[in-house]
């Protein structure tokens, strides 16, 4: 009886120590950039991503946030925000111009106003002060979207493919 119980606690003990370096493993260190296709980065999309499309893009929310690890470097001179996005002209032809606003944690971006369907690139430029930290949020904001009652069920502004923050 003795023997069996000790066996127990031995094999026990092995199961327990197991638990938290597997635990480890699963948190993935941020990135720079992120390709919306790629699953790996999908935990830094924070809120207002829908599911992924074909294998390659996203349709968002009016409002989207993303964090990002900020690259080697750049609190010393700066980064710029890069994000890659598709307005279908349907977009446009109902709800007209769309403008996107921008913060990255407290700083605000400039605004740039879309007003006809295509491939876009939103850039904008980061001071170095707010690169000293492991992970920045940013968060975009459209002026409108479309209604989940008008869509299909989700609140539709843009096709997302990839973000990222790129040293200067």
């Amino acid at each position: 009886m003795r023997f069996g119980l000790r066996r127990w606690r031995c094999q026990t003990s092995a199961i327990l120590l197991l638990i938290p370096s597997a635990a480890c493993h699963a948190v993935r260190e941020p990135v720079s950039t992120l390709t919306i296709a790629n699953w790996s980065a999908a935990d830094q999309l924070m809120f207002g991503f829908h599911q992924l499309e074909n294998g390659s893009w996203r349709w968002t929310a009016r409002e989207f946030s993303v964090a990002l690890k900020p690259p080697e470097d750049a609190e010393k001179r700066g980064a710029t925000l890069h994000l890659e996005f598709y307005i279908p002209d349907s977009q446009i032809e109902l709800l007209g111009p769309l403008t996107l606003a921008a913060t990255a944690g407290r700083f605000t971006l400039p605004e740039e106003q879309f007003s006809k369907g295509g491939n876009y690139s939103y850039r904008g430029k980061i001071p170095g002060e707010l690169l000293a930290t492991s992970v920045l949020p940013i968060t975009f904001n459209f002026d409108k979207a479309l209604s989940p009652a008008l869509a299909d069920g989700r609140e539709l502004a843009v096709i997302v493919t990839k973000v990222e923050l790129q040293a200067e």
